[in-house]
């Protein structure tokens, strides 16, 4: 029993050797290594400490009065400032990059399009971050409606359902991709495929059954 103890601290002694002989041998290899991973990190560190957190705050300092004109419907001062504090326009390209600057192309899309400016609206929405899970579904859904508006169903079938798979990925499946999936469906009928715009229906029976789209998408494909 005490042989096989001690095979064992053999055995884990070589391994601490073995271990050591590496190190030894690999010493300076390991040691740039290592420092170039603190290098990388420390300006990781300095970039967001001393220029994209400050950058960060300096574009939501720069929008808060635009988005209050927003959510007011003073849309001409929401996009174009009221003299004093920037418009949306502005901030989309003095801030490009932050968080405000996505959130402003987002408001200026939704401003045109529902102005009939679909054009402006679709280069609006397609500057918005597509990494928020909030954001993205919502501006494609945006150049969808836009393309819809155009007549061009077929990028607007495209771009409902490029929208209805980032709801369903993200944060707002519930809320959102039941209506992009409905939307969709409609284009498909536009376009003459009943099979396809059956299927999209199907979907959200089966995967949105507490939706306020259900009742809708049931019907629908009764009808069809």
């Amino acid at each position: 029993m005490a042989k096989k103890n001690d095979d064992t601290i053999l055995n884990v002694d070589e391994v601490y050797t073995k271990t050591e002989q590496f190190v030894d041998k690999n010493r300076n290899q390991l040691t740039l290594i290592l420092g170039g991973a603190a290098v990388i990190i420390l300006a990781f560190m300095g970039y967001k400490t001393l220029i994209s957190d400050p950058a960060e705050l300096a574009a939501e300092e720069a929008i808060f009065q635009a988005e209050y004109y927003f959510s007011i419907d003073s849309l001409d001062l929401a996009q174009y400032g009221d003299g004093f504090s920037a418009g949306l326009e502005e901030i989309m390209t003095d801030h490009a990059g932050s968080s405000a600057a996505s959130r402003a192309a987002y408001q200026v899309g939704v401003i045109n399009r529902d102005a009939g400016l679909f054009e402006d609206a679709i280069t609006a929405f397609n500057q918005v971050n597509f990494n928020d899970d909030v954001l993205a579904p919502m501006s494609l859904a945006g150049m969808a409606d836009c393309y819809s508006d155009l007549g061009d169903y077929a990028n607007a079938s495209d771009f409902y359902s490029k929208a209805a798979d980032a709801a369903d990925a993200g944060l707002a499946a519930k809320v959102l991709a039941p209506t992009y999936h409905y939307k969709e469906a409609l284009t498909q009928i536009e376009l003459g495929n009943t099979s396809k715009a059956k299927s999209i229906l199907s979907h959200i029976e089966k995967d949105h059954p507490n939706s306020k789209m259900y009742t809708k998408a049931v019907a629908l494909r009764a009808s069809l």
